[in-house]
């Protein structure tokens, strides 16, 4: 079983600018809150955690982290796996957040083509399904939005056009085939 965690509240989330890949930022007073919120939600309903696994990037290394700790989960044993690290938007990171198509933000300057994101994140989740275990997955809106799309069986271009999994939210993926 997988439990998708969008990351805390960040510095990005915050100054209202595109994050992606390239702004690497950290997690807010209330971020971390959120987190530690998250754990205690984690630990009063599912029974246990076999695997903790986080994108590379500080915000979601962090909520990982923060969950470990208030989950009783070793912080040694969190892995990173690059695959669910966040879209490259491109020339639009660090620009100011406002409301644009999912064309306009796979068509940006340098931005990762929709189908290969697609691709890096079915592969993580896919191989991690196959699993026996119960398995803790902390990434970033737009990696949700993109398991929205394969949820969805929606074109990998559109899933900007999804609304995105609140910040610290917790959604079990059990739908992958």
């Amino acid at each position: 079983m997988i439990y998708f965690v969008r990351h805390g509240e960040s510095e990005s989330n915050i100054k209202g600018v595109f994050a992606g890949q390239r702004e690497d930022s950290t997690l807010t007073e209330k971020g971390k809150e959120q987190a530690k919120n998250t754990a205690y939600n984690i630990k009063s309903e599912i029974p246990r955690i076999d695997r903790i696994i986080c994108g590379p990037l500080k915000r979601a290394r962090e909520t990982a982290e923060i969950i470990a700790q208030n989950i009783g989960f070793d912080n040694n044993k969190i892995e990173v796996d690059n695959r669910i690290t966040e879209y490259d938007m491109g020339s639009l990171t660090g620009t100011p957040i406002h409301k644009i198509s999912s064309i306009t933000l796979t068509t940006a300057k340098n931005a990762e083509n929709p189908n290969e994101f697609r691709t890096r994140i079915y592969s993580c989740i896919k191989e991690l399904a196959e699993k026996p275990e119960t398995i803790l997955v902390v990434s970033h809106a737009v990696v949700g939005r993109i398991l929205e799309t394969i949820k969805h069986n929606m074109e990998a271009k559109l899933f900007y056009d999804i609304h995105p999994y609140p910040n610290a939210s917790v959604t079990k993926i059990d739908w992958i085939n």
